[in-house]
């Protein structure tokens, strides 16, 4: 699709909900990694020196997430570590079940619940309120003996949407236990959680959950899932026998260190990033409500929603005609995941909240850098005015 003007010389990337740069230090230790070209499965001496920084890497992302080592599964990314939890403890039962998720999943949930329900399983879509959180009652009720898992968006890719997983996870082992039985898991993904939330497995009392690299200014294409121990899961990617049978294939061991990284630098920096990205977004949800027909779209408040989100849309202006422009003016932005990529039909997720079509078309996603400043929150009110005055009437 050609631009309606030249892009300028300033860019503004305020896009970090599809990828984020690869932050320096991460691509050092990337670099320095990738000359260890031994494959980490050879008993040779370059093998087991790829080995050893292999284990480095997966206690670095254990410990952070206060799991076990064998309990950490790499991936080749979010949509593998989704599918993986999703079909992995589907293909360990011998017989057909219930799935429960929600209508604001990210497409990689969504689509392996759709092969499940092809197959014969039953899959309950759980509704959220105008805010984008999912009912606990709701949550309880739809339980049966048949569910095998519960499949839950931590924070939500689109609207930043932050759903209480601790008090999800308290009614599934409630139900556990007031039924003796060790089902269902509960996954989550968690994609878009590491730079601001918490993500203490025992804490969350959660059994699988799926992060990548490329949301945390770490590599594209890498990722992992937790496993906690005990899970029945088995692989659809078979091979060699890698990561305890769960995953073969050779190790992408750049990657994986520097996802382990990178996830580390999130940890330390959790906390500023959070103060700092929170009063940006005020800011930004303040002035751009004073503009006539502009709304915003999800809950809004430090404790439900993403400190670096913002979501809105204009009445009488389709999202992707405004991120066009807002892209000719400087700054990147999007109208929905970048997985929805060539989708007519607006944002499912917006159109989940109750707003009706034209909201969900008209769907506009802010999700900002840590290096953004107040100045240039400034500038994007002022390029959105400029845009809706030229599209006045």
């Amino acid at each position: 699709m050609e631009l309606p003007f030249k892009s300028g010389k300033t860019r503004h990337y305020w896009d970090t909900a599809a990828a984020t740069p690869l932050a320096p230090i991460v691509e050092r230790a990337m670099v320095k990694t990738a000359k260890d070209f031994g494959n980490p499965a050879s008993i040779h001496r370059e093998g087991v020196l790829a080995q050893e920084k292999l284990a480095a890497a997966r206690q670095t992302v254990a410990r952070l997430i206060a799991a076990e080592p064998d309990e950490i599964v790499f991936t080749g990314g979010g949509t593998e570590g989704d599918n993986l939890a999703i079909l992995g403890v589907a293909r360990a039962r011998s017989q057909v079940g219930h799935l429960i998720t929600t209508t604001v999943e990210h497409k990689a949930v969504l689509e392996p619940c759709r092969y499940l329900a092809d197959l014969g399983h039953q899959i309950s879509y759980l509704p959220v309120s105008a805010d984008g959180l999912v009912n606990l009652k709701e949550v309880e009720k739809t339980l049966t003996t048949e569910t095998f898992l519960v499949s839950i968006i931590y924070a939500n890719n689109e609207i930043g949407t932050i759903q209480p997983i601790k008090e999800i996870a308290k009614v599934v082992r409630r139900w556990r236990k007031e039924h003796k039985t060790n089902l269902p898991y509960l996954h989550i993904d968690a994609c878009q959680a590491p730079r601001f939330l918490n993500l203490n497995v025992l804490q969350l009392g959660v059994d699988l959950m799926t992060v990548n690299g490329s949301k945390i200014y770490g590599p594209k294409g890498v990722g992992f899932l937790y496993v906690k121990r005990g899970v029945r899961l088995l692989p659809f990617l078979l091979g060699g026998g890698q990561e305890e049978g769960r995953r073969s294939g050779t190790h992408n061991l750049p990657a994986i260190v520097g996802l382990a990284k990178a996830l580390e630098i999130c940890e330390a920096e959790k906390e500023a990033e959070t103060e700092k990205l929170t009063a940006i977004r005020d800011y930004l949800a303040t002035q751009l409500t004073k503009i006539a027909g502009l709304k915003l779209n999800g809950g809004f408040g430090k404790n439900e929603r993403l400190p670096n989100n913002l979501n809105f849309s204009v009445e009488g202006l389709e999202g992707e005609q405004l991120v066009l422009e807002l892209d000719a003016r400087g700054f990147a932005v999007s109208s929905g995941s970048a997985c929805s990529f060539g989708a007519d039909d607006g944002s499912h997720v917006v159109a989940a909240l109750g707003y009706g079509e034209a909201r969900a078309l008209g769907a506009v996603r802010v999700s900002l850098p840590r290096e953004t400043k107040l100045a240039e929150a400034k500038k994007f009110v002022e390029k959105v005015k400029e845009i809706l005055k030229k599209y006045k009437g």
